[in-house]
C-alpha cells in the first residue's frame, strides 16, 4: 500500500493536471512518472486536486511508466456538443432538453409510442422510422428492430450480416438493418435538428447524420437565466417562447422554455439509389425518375451480372442486381476500446476487427535478468538448471534453461534453452549450436508436425506449431513468445501469464514471494549436478570502486545517448540500466554491457521507436573505450589521475572498422 500511495504521490508532484473546454481533450502535461506494478491500474489520488478529478484519467503503468488517458467516458460525449455550460469538476456538460417535464442530456434518446425522440443541446428531435422491407415474404414480429417486418435470413444485396451486427446501404446511409435471432428488419430513421448552424456541420465518413463541430464562446450559455421562459437558439436565429417555427420543408418546431421541440418527417427509402431526383421546391423528399423498362442486368466494369444475382467485393461488402442497377450492403463495425493486455486485430475472413489477447513476451538476458510475461522485472543468479516457463494445466510444453558461472563467484549467464514438446527435444546451446532429440542439426532444419528451425539476423528462430516462438542469439540472450490460448495457464520463472505483474513470483508449491533468490531457486530442476558452482547470493558491496565506476559510463548511454531519445518516453529504461550494470561489474569482458542495451533496443522496436546505430555509440561495435582496461592506483579503489575526454564526453564514440559483430535480434512482433 505505501508503494502504491508513493507512486501515486509522484504522479501528482512530476504531472500537471490541465483541462480544456472539453473532457475530452484533457491531457495531462509534465514529466512521465515511473511505476512497477506493470499492467495495473494506477489512481490519482491528492488533495491538490480538484473535486472529482480523479474520475478524468485512466492510468495505467505501461513499459514502466504511468500512462493516462483522459476517461470520456465518465463525462459523456462532448466532441460534437453545440452549447456547452459551464464545467462543473471534471466535467465539461453539454446543454440538456426539458421535455415533458424530465430533463435529458443531450446525445441520448428515448421511444413514445412508436416514435424516436432524441435530445442534441437543447433541441428535441421527434421522428418516426420508415421501415424497409429487403425480402419477398417478411414477418410480422413483437419487439422487433423498431416494431418492423423482419426477413427469414439475415442477408441482404448478398451481404451476410452478423448476429447482433449492423449493416449499411451507401445509396441509403440513414437506412439501418440488424440481425436479431437470425432475422432481419430494416428502418430508416431521419437525422436529428442540430442547433448549430450549417457553417459548423460535418458529416464524418459513412456516417448518415451531421454533427456540430466545437462551439465558439458566444454560443455557451449559462445554467440559468433572469427569464421566466427562455428562448430558442437555432443556428443563427434567435426564437421566442412557445412561438413555432420551420426549419426546412420536413421539420416544423416550437419553442418550449429554451428547449426547441421538432418534428421531422421521414423520407422512404427509394430502389433507384443514384438515380433519385433532388426534393422539388417546396418538397421534403427525393424522388426516383420513371423508368420506361427496367434492364436485366448489371455490367460491372467486364463482368456481367443478371438480375438477382449476388457478389461479394470483400469480407464486408456484398451486391446484387436489381433491375439493372446494382444495389450494395456493407456491414458496420462497432468502435472497440481494447483493455490494456489486448489488442485490435482484423482475424481472416471476418469483416471487423476484434479485441484479442496480445502474446506473452518473456525475455532473459545478461547476468540473467527475467521479464515475465506479465512485465515484472528482476534478477537472479542462480548457475543451475531451472523451469523457465511451461503449460502447467496440460502439460503440452515446457522450457528449461541452463545457467553457467563462467568461473565466477557470485556471477552466471544463460549457457543453453531446451523446449519439450511431446516426445520431442530441441536443445539451443552456445554459437547457436541446436540438437534435436540428442542429434546436432544444420539450419534450416523442420520437424514435421512440431517446429521449425531457422536463423534470423544472427539468432536462431525457432518457430513451434503450437504457438511457442523462441529467439536465441547464442550467448545468453533468450526470448520466449507464447500465443494468447497458454493464458493463466503458466508457470516457472517467466511467470504466470494472467496480465498481473504482482503474483508472477510464485514457488512451485503456490507460494508467493518477495524474494528473487528463493523464487528463483524454487524452480531448479535436476538437482546440484546440474549446477557449475554451489547456490551462493551475489553481494553488492564485492566489487570495487573503480569498476563501480567504470559501469556507470558505460551504461549511462540509456538517457544522453541520441539513438535512445525517442524511445526514453515510452519505455522506461530504468531496470535496463540497473541491470547493464551489475553485468558490467560482474563481467571481466569488454562487452558485457551490450545484452541490457540489445533488451533495450528490442523494446524500443516493439513500440515503433527503433534505435539507430545504438550498437556502435554503446561501446557495443569496434574497439572498446580506451578507459575500460585501465587500472586504479593499488589498493585505492581510485581511478587514474590522468583524464580521458572520452570518460567524460558521451558524444566521443568509437569509428566504424571492419570488425565484425552480432547484429541485435530481429523484432518478430
Amino acid at each position: 500500500m505505501r508503494g502504491r500511495a508513493a507512486l501515486a504521490a509522484a504522479l501528482i508532484i512530476l504531472c500537471s493536471l490541465l483541462s480544456t473546454t472539453y473532457a475530452s481533450t484533457a491531457v495531462i502535461k509534465g514529466q512521465r512518472a515511473p511505476c512497477s506494478n506493470e499492467g495495473e491500474p494506477v489512481k490519482l489520488q491528492d488533495a491538490r486536486l480538484e473535486p472529482n478529478w480523479s474520475s478524468c484519467f485512466r492510468c495505467i503503468c505501461k513499459n514502466g511508466f504511468v500512462e493516462c488517458r483522459s476517461g470520456s467516458e465518465e463525462c459523456g460525449q462532448m466532441d460534437d456538443c453545440a452549447v456547452q455550460l459551464p464545467r462543473e469538476g471534471c466535467c465539461a456538460k453539454c446543454k440538456g432538453c426539458w421535455y415533458n417535464g424530465t430533463e435529458h442530456a443531450s446525445h441520448t434518446e428515448w421511444n413514445e409510442d412508436n416514435r424516436i425522440l432524441r435530445c442534441e443541446a437543447g433541441v428535441v428531435t421527434i421522428t418516426k422510422p420508415e421501415c424497409y422491407v429487403p425480402c419477398d415474404r417478411p414477418k410480422h414480429q413483437r419487439h422487433t428492430h423498431y416494431n418492423c417486418p423482419v426477413c427469414d435470413e439475415c442477408v441482404i444485396n448478398g451481404q451476410r450480416v452478423g448476429e447482433g451486427r449492423d449493416v449499411r446501404i451507401p445509396e441509403e446511409p440513414c437506412l439501418s438493418c440488424r440481425c436479431v435471432r437470425g432475422s432481419l428488419s430494416c428502418a430508416k430513421r431521419a437525422c436529428p435538428v442540430l442547433p448549430c448552424t450549417r457553417a459548423q456541420q460535418y458529416t464524418p465518413p459513412g456516417e448518415c447524420c451531421p454533427r456540430c463541430t466545437h462551439p465558439t464562446s458566444d454560443k455557451i450559455l449559462p445554467i440559468s437565466g433572469t427569464m421566466l421562459m427562455k428562448p430558442c437558439i437555432i443556428g443563427k436565429e434567435y426564437h421566442a417562447h412557445s412561438k413555432p417555427f420551420r426549419v426546412d420543408p420536413c421539420t416544423d418546431c416550437t419553442c418550449l422554455n429554451g428547449t426547441a421541440v421538432c418534428t421531422r418527417h421521414t423520407c422512404p427509402v427509394l430502389t433507384c439509389g443514384a438515380r433519385a431526383l433532388p426534393p422539388a421546391p417546396g418538397k421534403c423528399c427525393p424522388e426516383c425518375p420513371q423508368v420506361e423498362e427496367a434492364k436485366a442486368a448489371c455490367v460491372i466494369g467486364r463482368k456481367t451480372y443478371q438480375d438477382g444475382e449476388t457478389w461479394q467485393l470483400d469480407a464486408c461488402k456484398s451486391c446484387e442486381c436489381h433491375g439493372g442497377e446494382p444495389r450494395c450492403a456493407m456491414e458496420r463495425c462497432p468502435a472497440l476500446t481494447c483493455p490494456p493486455d489486448q489488442t485490435l486485430r482484423q482475424l481472416p475472413g471476418q469483416c471487423c476487427q476484434k479485441c484479442v489477447d496480445i502474446d506473452g513476451i518473456c525475455t532473459v538476458f545478461g547476468d540473467p535478468h527475467y521479464k515475465t510475461f506479465d512485465g515484472k522485472f528482476y534478477s537472479f543468479q542462480g548457475s543451475c538448471k531451472y523451469q523457465l516457463a511451461s503449460d502447467c494445466v496440460n502439460g503440452t510444453f515446457s522450457i528449461r534453461i541452463s545457467n553457467d558461472a563462467r568461473n565466477t563467484s557470485h556471477s552466471s549467464w544463460t549457457r543453453t534453452a531446451t523446449l519439450r514438446i511431446g516426445a520431442t527435444k530441441i536443445n539451443m546451446g552456445k554459437k547457436m549450436r541446436i540438437k534435436v532429440n540428442g542429434h546436432r542439426v544444420v539450419l534450416p532444419h523442420k520437424i514435421n508436425g512440431v517446429a521449425e528451425i531457422t536463423r534470423s539476423n544472427g539468432s536462431v528462430l525457432l518457430k513451434a506449431d503450437i504457438g511457442i516462438q523462441m529467439l536465441w542469439d547464442g550467448d545468453g540472450f533468450l526470448e520466449v513468445t507464447v500465443s494468447s490460448v497458454y493464458k493463466g495457464k503458466l508457470c516457472g520463472l517467466c511467470g504466470n501469464f494472467n496480465s498481473k505483474a504482482r503474483d508472477d513470483m510464485k514457488t512451485r508449491d503456490g507460494r508467493l514471494l518477495s524474494d528473487t533468490w528463493r523464487f528463483g531457486s524454487s524452480w531448479r530442476v535436476g538437482g546440484t549436478r546440474a549446477c557449475t558452482r554451489r547456490q551462493r547470493r551475489p553481494s553488492p558491496n564485492m566489487y570495487r570502486q573503480s569498476k563501480i565506476l567504470k559501469a556507470r559510463r558505460l551504461c549511462r548511454g540509456f538517457h544522453i545517448y541520441e539513438a535512445f531519445t525517442d524511445c526514453t518516453t515510452k519505455v522506461n529504461p530504468h531496470n535496463y540500466q540497473e541491470a547493464c550494470e551489475v553485468d558490467a561489474r560482474s563481467c571481466s569482458g569488454t562487452r558485457c554491457h551490450c545484452a541490457a542495451y540489445r533488451a533495450y533496443a528490442r523494446e524500443c522496436s516493439r513500440v515503433g521507436a527503433e534505435p539507430r546505430e545504438w550498437a556502435r555509440v554503446a561501446w557495443c561495435e569496434g574497439p572498446p573505450p580506451p578507459w575500460l582496461n585501465r587500472r586504479g592506483r593499488k589498493g585505492t579503489g581510485r581511478t587514474p589521475a590522468r583524464k580521458d575526454s572520452s570518460l567524460l564526453d558521451p558524444s566521443v564514440v568509437p569509428k566504424p572498422n571492419n570488425s565484425r559483430s552480432r547484429p541485435p535480434p530481429p523484432i518478430l512482433h
